[in-house]
């Protein structure tokens, strides 16, 4: 899986799609939020905060334009994604908004580049695709 990751990947909520299972995946991947296609797994392509009535006509447009930044479906989506895969949607857009978009997806490759065998890590597995190498970034699995 190629490390370049492109400013068309970062959805509007600030998740990178390029860290995606779908996105990774050999059969059929999806091609990413922004992304015209039918390849998209259903909850992508019903996702409520890309569909936002505030976004509407506006594709382009980032949740951090929105008059009501950050709003519930987002604050939502971020914590879901903090706890399962240790990574804030919140914190991305921070990221981009104060540094810029070229130096946030410097940052994605250099921290998201597995370190064994130098491959793109998955945001929702606990190992490389590629060599079976732990990630990271997964969070660990919490003790009943």
């Amino acid at each position: 899986m190629s490390l370049y990751l492109t400013e068309a990947n970062i959805a509007p909520c600030g998740i990178n799609c390029s860290l995606c299972l779908g996105y990774q995946r050999e059969k059929k991947p999806c091609p990413g939020c922004l992304s015209p296609g039918k390849t998209k797994p259903p909850h992508c392509l019903a996702c409520r905060i890309k569909l936002c009535e505030k976004r509407q006509g506006r594709p382009e447009t980032a949740c951090p334009d929105c008059p009501s930044y950050p709003c519930r479906r987002l604050k939502d989506l971020d914590k879901r994604y903090r706890q399962r895969y240790g990574l804030s949607v919140l914190g991305n857009l921070t990221a981009i908004a104060q540094k810029g978009m070229p130096a946030f997806l410097a940052s994605e490759r250099r921290r998201w580049t597995c370190p064994s065998c130098g491959g793109l890590l998955c945001m929702h597995r606990p190992a490389c695709l590629a060599c079976g190498g732990p990630n990271p970034h997964m969070p660990a699995p919490e003790k009943q």
